[in-house]
């Protein structure tokens, strides 16, 4: 990702985007966004107020209430459960808050359509990401997705149940994970690609980025519990 040197804790993916849709992410450096982990909402409320400064966002972000459902809600929205957002409006924001869980940024090749999806493990075996697709008119083959910064495979160890719940889902998915003693390590981000691809979506770019394995850069539940998010952004002009 290009690390900015004007907004100090914003960096912007590696993805090539149409001409009005931008995307960023903050970094622990910026500070966590999240009013719903114990920070100080004062302070909470200023980063979001100085994100949208420094972004020249074109409307204030519309925070989901994230809780691994695989609801969609279509922006303009007034916020509520879901965990993911869409918009085919122009001077619109879609924006999720992770600490380890995929942040999924989605734009179609017109940029005329872009989502934002929030994918824990729970959400990701719901379908959210299929459903926050599915939104989309435009053919799937002219749809981009970015996978953000999130839990690797060697940090990210889980029961039984877990495994399987997404090999119930398609049986193809046995391939992503590694038996540990008596846990597995589940690697998110291909079984993510793999929902991509099989909903049609062949333009898929990954950050690459272990939150666990840096913790320095990143937020990271599993890593310290720290109750704090960084935000995955894009929007329209």
């Amino acid at each position: 990702m290009n690390v900015s040197n004007k907004h100090e804790g914003i960096v912007f993916p590696d993805w090539k985007l149409p001409s009005n849709v931008h995307a960023a992410v903050t970094t622990r450096a910026f500070g966590n966004l999240a009013a719903h982990v114990g920070d100080d909402p004062a302070a909470v409320i200023l980063r979001r107020r100085q994100l949208q400064r420094e972004l020249e966002l074109p409307e204030a972000v519309t925070w989901l209430q994230q809780k691994h459902t695989n609801n969609v809600l279509q922006w303009p929205f007034k916020s509520a459960v879901a965990d993911a957002a869409y918009s085919d409006s122009s001077n619109s924001v879609c924006a999720v808050l992770t600490a380890d869980c995929l942040p999924i940024l989605c734009c179609s090749d017109d940029g005329k359509e872009i989502a934002a999806v929030h994918a824990g493990w729970r959400g990701l075996a719901g379908g959210v990401l299929q459903h926050a697709l599915s939104h989309f008119q435009t053919a799937a083959a002219d749809i981009r997705v970015w996978i953000g910064p999130a839990i690797g495979a060697p940090s990210f160890d889980v029961g039984n149940d877990v495994r399987e719940a997404f090999v119930a889902c398609h049986a193809s998915n046995v391939e992503h994970f590694t038996s540990l003693s008596d846990k597995w390590l589940a690697d998110l981000s291909s079984i993510a690609v793999d929902d991509c691809l099989r909903a049609g979506v062949k333009n898929i770019t990954r950050s690459e980025e272990c939150t666990a394995r840096n913790n320095i850069n990143w937020y990271s539940w599993r890593k310290e519990k720290a109750a704090a998010r960084f935000a995955s952004i894009i929007w329209r002009n």
